[in-house]
């Protein structure tokens, strides 16, 4: 088994995750004026800021975008510019922290399912759950993966990754109690179907896969071929 640069034992749920919800940041109206917003931004600290329609969801005005406009307009002359980026109440935080970094801003709006404004994740307040570790930094795509204590072993996880053909960048305890033990790993690899069917073979479970799930494909596929067929 390869040296592992980074094992961070911290312990936190997707429940615990969901309250670094903000909700003290504001959000702007699409009639609102320019002047309003530019103070939001004066102090530096956020890159973005969530515009809406009465109650809709429109997009994410970056700072960058507001400031040729003189402060009388309205950000309707900025409609154009919106950056459609979200997540939802129950977004895994993979996800979440995923989608920020891909998007370049510092926050992003959380919708409910009827699209009504939650309040915010902010990305100082994820990388602050991570303390001083490097996970975040390390190359790769994160798995998150569970099992019963009994079965358990980071050093099996690892193995059955390495065994096929994936790279174990650092792993980070998410969840211990008396009745499961999950863990995200950071993995390098173009294998990940194989690695997600070896876990499954050595009975862990597959709580979140940045790739598209083959297994779960074939089930839905075997459901629609079972319902289809009961309703003939």
């Amino acid at each position: 088994m390869s040296q592992i640069s980074v094992i961070c034992n911290m312990n936190f749920s997707q429940v615990a995750f969901q309250e670094l919800l903000n909700q003290c940041i504001p959000i702007f109206r699409i009639d609102d004026r320019v002047e309003e917003v530019k103070e939001f931004f004066e102090d530096g600290r956020f890159s973005h800021v969530a515009i809406y329609d009465d109650q809709r969801f429109l997009g994410n005005l970056s700072s960058y975008a507001l400031y040729p406009l003189e402060n009388e307009e309205s950000l309707y002359s900025l409609i154009d510019e919106l950056q459609s980026f979200w997540v939802g109440e129950t977004t895994h935080w993979v996800s979440v922290f995923d989608q920020l970094l891909k998007s370049g801003a510092d926050l992003i709006p959380v919708l409910d399912n009827s699209g009504l404004h939650k309040g915010y994740y902010l990305l100082e307040d994820i990388e602050g759950m991570f303390g001083q570790s490097t996970f975040v930094q390390e190359a790769g795509e994160v798995l998150i993966i569970s099992s019963n204590p009994t079965n358990f072993s980071v050093s099996t996880i690892v193995q059955l990754i390495e065994m096929n053909q994936g790279q174990v960048g650092g792993l980070l305890m998410t969840t211990s109690n008396e009745l499961v033990k999950e863990v995200a790993v950071k993995v390098n690899s173009e294998n990940f179907t194989q690695i997600l069917s070896e876990l499954r073979r050595y009975d862990y479970h597959i709580d979140y896969s940045p790739v598209n799930d083959l297994y779960f494909e074939q089930l839905k596929e075997r459901s629609d071929y079972l319902t289809n067929y009961l309703d003939l």
